[in-house]
């Protein structure tokens, strides 16, 4: 069972990279498109782990703490990179191509945070419901 929850954690992180991708566009090179996506990736991973610590500082997680905060982050972050980064990328490719203004790009980028910000409250008042289900999950097997 936690063989093919990985597997499908794995399918969410390829689809997330490759839509992000995609949103690129052709127009920018390929090591400019790394960078942005390494980068989105890393700090989505960074935000999900910081809430998932606030929202489980005060439960006693004992031995399977680190397999949980595993699969719980590793789930999080495709979708969450899912919902935000392709809109990112889309209106980092047009501004970069000179067809968004400046302003156009930071109100975007703004309503983009918003909603992430959304999002995330949303996960740290059920990361805490989520961890026992793992925890428990990880028990039997």
């Amino acid at each position: 069972m936690l063989l093919f929850i990985y597997v499908c954690i794995f399918i969410l992180n390829l689809v997330a990279i490759l839509l992000t991708y995609r949103f690129l566009g052709n127009e920018l090179e390929k090591k400019e498109k790394g960078i942005f996506i390494i980068v989105g990736i890393a700090v989505m991973y960074l935000l999900v782990t910081i809430v998932y610590w606030l929202s489980t500082k005060s439960i006693n997680l004992g031995q399977s703490m680190g397999e949980g905060q595993n699969l719980i982050t590793f789930a999080f972050v495709p979708v969450n990179s899912m919902l935000i980064l392709p809109f990112l990328a889309s209106s980092y490719k047009s501004l970069k191509m000179g067809n968004m203004e400046d302003i156009i790009f930071k109100r975007r980028t703004i309503l983009l945070v918003v909603v992430l910000l959304v999002v995330l409250i949303f996960e740290f008042f059920y990361f805490k419901d989520i961890q026992t289900g793992i925890l428990n999950l990880i028990n039997r097997s």
